[in-house]
């Protein structure tokens, strides 16, 4: 049997990763601000196993608490794959340093680094002693990798996310586990996130008009082919722990 816990399911590229998966027989769990009721559906008719876990990853304390209960039930299960896929993502705030909000800075590295490390941390201490082999799938960007104006925070939070996944790795190979841990840049897409890029002005974001290209010119990537290239990479292949995988390179 293959689980999968997929954070921020609800819509865009978390959405299609998990249905990609359930598409596949993995059964799936969903943790997210709120449920989806087309993933229950699915899950249902491809006769898969789906539960859903409320959880603010803005709070550190809600996220340890549910990835607790969520770690002990999962390697309790009697599956042999377990798949960590950790989607969610603030792409805000957009500005120059000098200008950012510190109520959104918060949030952002909360979502973006904070609540990674504690799933990490969580997961990995629930299948001490257990049986099945995890994968960890820490979604990072290209940003994680160069300097944008009006991105320090979304910069430097996939940066850490990146850098997370290498130590990470590096720790669970020198202690002879068998679980891996890979970070996936998914490039541009058609989502919510995009918009939400689009919207910034040129005075907060210098690279505005070319996001803005990048819609009108039809060059943006959807949610689904991206989800289906990362789900191929990850049931399909044996992936090497520590990676970073672009999308650009996989399709």
């Amino acid at each position: 049997m293959k689980m999968a816990i997929v954070t921020g399911a609800t819509r865009g590229l978390g959405e299609a990763i998990a249905s990609g998966l359930v598409e596949k027989g993995v059964g799936l769990i969903n943790i997210s601000r709120r449920d989806n009721e087309n993933l229950k559906a699915m899950a249902t008719d491809a006769g898969v196993t789906y539960s859903f876990h409320p959880c603010d990853l803005t709070s550190a304390t809600d996220t340890e608490q549910v990835f607790r209960e969520v770690g002990a039930s999962v390697f309790s299960s009697g599956a042999d794959t377990i798949y960590v896929i950790q989607n969610a993502g603030l792409v805000t705030p957009i500005n120059p340093s000098g200008q950012v909000d510190a109520g959104s800075l918060e949030a952002s590295v909360h979502v973006n680094l904070l609540a990674p490390m504690i799933v990490l941390n969580e997961m990995i201490s629930a299948s001490e002693g257990k049986s099945g082999q995890m994968l960890i799938v820490n979604v990072s960007s290209g940003a994680g990798s160069r300097p944008v104006y009006g991105w320090s925070t979304y910069c430097s939070t996939k940066a850490g996310l990146n850098m997370l996944t290498e130590t990470v790795s590096l720790e669970l190979s020198t202690s002879g586990r068998d679980h891996k841990v890979i970070s996936f840049s998914p490039g541009v897409m058609d989502t919510d996130m995009q918009g939400e890029i689009r919207s910034s002005s040129q005075e907060a974001f210098v690279e505005v008009e070319k996001f803005k290209r990048y819609k009108e010119e039809g060059t943006l990537r959807s949610a689904k082919t991206v989800a289906d290239a990362l789900v191929n990479l990850i049931t399909e292949t044996e992936v090497e722990s520590g990676n970073l995988y672009h999308i650009n390179d996989l399709v």
